[in-house]
């Protein structure tokens, strides 16, 4: 009977360890149910959103717009925006609300090179999917 006691409480000790060890290792599990949807770029704000998609802008563009719907989250909730031109990153913000229009602006310094970019709207959680908008400017 002491053996089946001793082993019992031995199994509860490594169990209660091992529940100890796997949390130190992951200590920021952070999941969502927010979700980002309807991600659109443009030149012009509608109100705090772009009415329509553009995907070919031309060089000298002073301003490049990109918003999404973020549905489903608490407020605090962070989205970063990340631009690239190629695989080069441009510039990243990140954006802290709840749900709504989330967005961001691209200003270049310059004219913009001809060339494939993008921006990629993603939840700062563990389980967010990235949203990627591809353009060219030409």
């Amino acid at each position: 009977m002491k053996k089946i006691i001793s082993v019992s409480k031995l199994f509860l000790f490594f169990s209660i360890l091992s529940i100890v060890c796997f949390s130190s290792m992951y200590p920021s599990c952070n999941v969502s149910t927010a979700s980002l949807s309807d991600a659109r770029l443009c030149t012009s704000l509608n109100g705090s959103e772009c009415s329509g998609d553009m995907t070919t802008f031309p060089a000298d563009i002073p301003v490049v717009y990109c918003t999404a719907s973020l549905k489903n989250a608490p407020s605090g909730t962070k989205v970063t925006f990340e631009w690239k031109h190629e695989s080069e990153t441009l510039g990243k913000a990140d954006v802290e609300t709840g749900s709504n229009v989330v967005s961001s602006t691209f200003k270049p310094t310059t004219e913009l090179a001809p060339g494939k970019y993008s921006v990629s709207v993603k939840i700062n959680t563990d389980n967010a999917t990235p949203i990627t908008k591809n353009f060219t400017v030409e």
